[in-house]
């Protein structure tokens, strides 16, 4: 332990620190250790190359120590520094965060500098949350970008940015975004518990954060909300809510989340009353479809025929007469050729990736129909469930999983298995909780005006009262 100790403590000599900053960092050839000497004695600099402005270094910080003016005053001849650190772990830690570390001669401790540059992608709109009305920038992959992109939407030092540094190795930085007053103290408390549990060797991304701290981590839905929109993350900080931002990506967490968000969107409160609730309502009516409509045309096909009209029934024996597979062996084996498709799409080139789906829903699909393998209704039930899927992004993987449950169960026992399906789907919804909070709050009574449908603006007075617990008047009423 004392050895350790010593071996941390900064060297009084510079000979000491460029040796002791040789050790730690090796041969890693972007280290850049830059000695030279002032009026007062050596100085000598450490800092990443690629990660600092050269330009900047040599006028705030070389120019100032190598004046006639210094007088051995590190912190008044040098203005960019941010901080005083006494040992070489701190060193370490800010330089690989890209700071400028300035040593002096009989100093025993070191000035840290903050003169970042480096290239990183400008503010754009986000590809996976396209909006027609609204601010159309999204967040980077550079954390200071992002805090001050929720800084521009939420004005008020209430506005509390607090760091956590994780990852023994990648010592990525995460910052928690709440709003002091609003936010409910509970859910904050266990996210920092719970991000303070969390010892691995790296973060590369807030989808390892999402994982290590959910506790939903088999199920369908996580109860933690993600965007790219800074509007977005500011309107659910407002509500109450804690968001995650993680260094080097540009999806940011929000905690928690409850299921009927999945269905709405930012545009929905910039639009008015009417068409809000009608795209909503259509959002509900896709997940229905999504979620129901293959495992319930195969029940009825199956077992269930009297409930279809006769006509219909006619042109489907008609359509179905030749082809050898049953009717859930053709829905199943559509689906899985539609996952493998959109898998395709997502991984190739933009323009190549257009080209696939294009060609694997017309060509594939009418050439199966034409070959007798399956008929031109299954077609129609997959090609509708595939659209619907779309339209609510962000429950894929519920929407997958219980689509093919039920498809199993309605092939098996018919409309007796769509409602076992039913149940335990609804039992899960029901019994899953994040942070405390349950997935279906927002649909008791006083929470109503913003669910399925939504009331005029003036008329939403309270935050959310499933997650906000102070603070819950947003809108006062005027005297």
């Amino acid at each position: 332990m004392e050895k350790k100790k010593i071996k941390d403590e900064i060297p009084g000599s510079i000979e000491k620190c460029q040796e002791a900053v040789k050790e730690i960092f090796q041969s890693s050839s972007d280290i850049v250790i830059d000695t030279f000497e002032t009026i007062k004695g050596m100085a000598m600099l450490v800092y990443v190359d690629g990660l600092i402005d050269k330009n900047l270094v040599d006028r705030d910080i070389i120019a100032p120590l190598k004046s006639i003016n210094f007088e051995g005053d590190i912190s008044a001849a040098i203005r960019c520094t941010i901080a005083d650190v006494d040992n070489m772990s701190s060193v370490t830690g800010q330089v690989l965060q890209g700071n400028t570390a300035v040593f002096f001669e009989g100093r025993k401790k070191v000035a840290i500098a903050d003169l970042k540059s480096f290239q990183m992608r400008s503010v754009e709109p986000p590809d996976a949350e396209a909006s027609i009305r609204g601010p159309k920038e999204g967040f980077t992959e550079n954390l200071r970008t992002n805090t001050s992109l929720l800084r521009r939407k939420i004005r008020t030092p209430d506005l509390i940015m607090e760091n956590i540094t994780i990852g023994r190795q990648t010592n990525t930085v995460i910052t928690l975004a709440y709003i002091r007053g609003i936010v409910n103290t509970d859910v904050l408390d266990k996210v920092k518990y719970r991000l303070s549990k969390i010892d691995v060797d790296s973060i590369m991304e807030s989808g390892y954060i999402e994982q290590y701290i959910t506790e939903n981590g088999f199920s369908t839905i996580s109860g933690i909300g993600i965007t790219q929109k800074p509007d977005v993350a500011a309107a659910k900080i407002l509500e109450g809510r804690v968001a995650v931002i993680c260094d080097g990506t540009p999806h940011v967490l929000t905690i928690p989340e409850l299921f009927i968000e999945n269905i709405q969107t930012a545009e929905d409160y910039y639009n008015r009353t009417i068409l809000s609730s009608l795209l909503r309502l259509l959002r509900v009516l896709g997940l229905f479809i999504s979620v129901m409509l293959p495992g319930l045309s195969v029940a009825v096909i199956t077992y269930n025929q009297e409930m279809m009209p006769a006509v219909f029934f006619q042109n489907l024996i008609v359509s179905t007469a030749k082809t050898p597979l049953p009717a859930g062996a053709e829905i199943f084996l559509l689906i899985l050729m539609f996952e493998l498709l959109r898998e395709a799409g997502t991984r190739l080139p933009k323009a190549v990736g257009s080209a696939i789906t294009i060609v694997g829903a017309l060509i594939i699909g009418e050439a199966a129909v034409n070959a007798g393998i399956v008929s031109a209704p299954a077609v129609i039930i997959v090609a509708l469930t595939a659209v619907t899927s779309f339209i609510i992004p962000n429950l894929t993987e519920f929407t997958l999983v219980y689509r093919l449950i039920l498809l199993f169960l309605g092939g098996s026992m018919g409309l007796i298995g769509i409602g076992a399906g039913m149940v335990i789907m609804l039992t899960q919804l029901i019994s899953t909780t994040s942070f405390g909070i349950s997935l279906l709050d927002s649909f008791s009574k006083p929470e109503f005006k913003d669910s399925a449908i939504r009331f005029p603006l003036w008329s939403l007075k309270l935050r959310p009262l499933s997650i906000a617990r102070d603070n819950i008047v947003r809108k006062k009423e005027n005297k």
